[in-house]
């Protein structure tokens, strides 16, 4: 029996996200996640099945959804046009092998295999990624625990060595969380209006 509803855990994992929000709900919930003059006009996503599907046409260059992960990340995030040809798929390929059950770790190895067969991109120059939900928190691996995030702007870039910046504010860091990615964080003082 535990094998049984370790298998149907396994095969629902990707769908139990979706089926437990409705679509309105999670257009608000996408919604936080940049200013309401991009997220009133921007295409809403829904995650179901392993992958994001659209909930809602918009028509301006944005589309929004909620990056979200089995140990509690929530982060409502505006992907720009060029964020969702070359960052996007990696969001979405992690989602789905971290709701299959696969571990961080084992998640960026499968996504650094990929980008060498070249089936995930690098970013686009212009990659564009607001963040800026006052409710982000996600998921800290090397600490094994979830942390809140502040409210935030990504830009992204093909993967940089660490000392391409000499940054000295503390609201402007380098994240490397991908193998082939590397990402400009700016923290926003206030929430979105």
């Amino acid at each position: 029996m535990r094998t049984l509803m370790l298998l149907l855990s396994t095969l629902l994992a990707p769908h139990l996200f979706a089926l437990e929000i409705s679509d309105p709900k999670i257009i608000a919930m996408a919604s936080e996640g940049a200013p309401n003059n991009v997220t009133s006009s921007a295409t809403i996503m829904k995650f179901v099945s392993g992958e994001f599907q659209i909930i809602r046409k918009g028509d301006n260059n944005f589309t929004c959804m909620v990056i979200s992960d089995p140990q509690g990340r929530y982060e409502p995030s505006c992907f720009n046009d060029e964020a969702m040809n070359s960052v996007f798929p990696t969001y979405q390929f992690q989602m789905k092998h971290l709701y299959l059950g696969k571990s961080h770790d084992v998640v960026n190895e499968l996504i650094e295999d990929e980008f060498k067969k070249g089936n995930l991109p690098t970013a686009d120059h212009g990659s564009l990624v607001y963040m800026m939900s006052p409710n982000n928190k996600w998921f800290n691996a090397d600490i094994n625990k979830l942390q809140p995030t502040p409210v935030h702007q990504m830009y992204y870039y093909p993967k940089l060595p660490e000392k391409t910046f000499s940054l000295s504010s503390k609201g402007v860091f380098m994240w490397q969380g991908y193998p082939h990615l590397t990402a400009l964080i700016v923290v926003v003082e206030e929430s979105k209006p």
